[in-house]
Formats: C-alpha cells, structure tokens, sequence
C-alpha cells in the first residue's frame, strides 16, 4: 500500500510492506521485549500482522529516507490506512521527522560550509 501527503512543507511518501513471518517466536523478542499474550494469538489468528513502513521525505529537491520496521497493525486492508494514520499521530512519526529536516538544514550552515 502507498500513498502520498504533505506535511510542514514537506512530501511524503509512505509505503507499507507486510512482513512475511514464518516463525512467530522471532516478534517474541527476549523476557524484557515480549509482545502481549493476546497481541500474539491475534497474530497467530490473523487478525493482527507486522509490517514495515518506508518514509521517503522530500523538500526543496532533497529526499530522506526513513524505514520503521515490525509494527504490528490490522490485517484487514480497510482497516489499514486508519490504523497507519493513528500510528503515525501518536507517536510523532511526522514531526520527528520534521524535527530531523530542520536539523539538516541550517542556514547558513557551519563555518566550512560558507567559507568554501
């Protein structure tokens, strides 16, 4: 799934692969970094599923690229560009990216950048 939208000057293109996991006990993680029991059997059920999310962020000609990965979301394609919305708002993916935009592009930048 793609799709497209601008946010604080910036475009984004946002894709959405669906990870093909063959072995669950590899989302278990260590004793400290263990999925819920009732995320696992909705997972095991096929109600829920892992996917990776690639953020090309585009402004004034330059282009990042940003990979989330394992991010377990419906896997019911209706559901799908709701649930990556939400996903995206509550936890600041847009703006943290915005944060790193600004960061890169300081104006008029360090000392060996002007004196060339």
């Amino acid at each position: 799934m793609n799709f497209e939208t601008d946010y604080k000057n910036i475009h984004f293109h946002i894709s959405i692969e669906k990870e093909s996991i063959s072995d669950l006990s590899a989302l278990m993680g260590d004793k400290f970094n263990r999925l819920p029991n009732q995320t696992m059997t909705s997972i095991k059920k096929g109600e829920l599923a892992s996917y990776n999310v690639i953020i090309v962020s585009i402004k004034e000609d330059e282009e990042l690229t940003h990979y989330l990965s394992s991010i377990i979301l419906s896997s019911k394609e209706e559901e799908l560009m709701e649930e990556i919305a939400n996903y995206l708002d509550q936890e600041s993916v847009l703006d943290n990216i915005e944060r790193v935009w600004s960061r890169n592009l300081i104006d008029p930048g360090p000392v060996w950048r002007i004196s060339i």
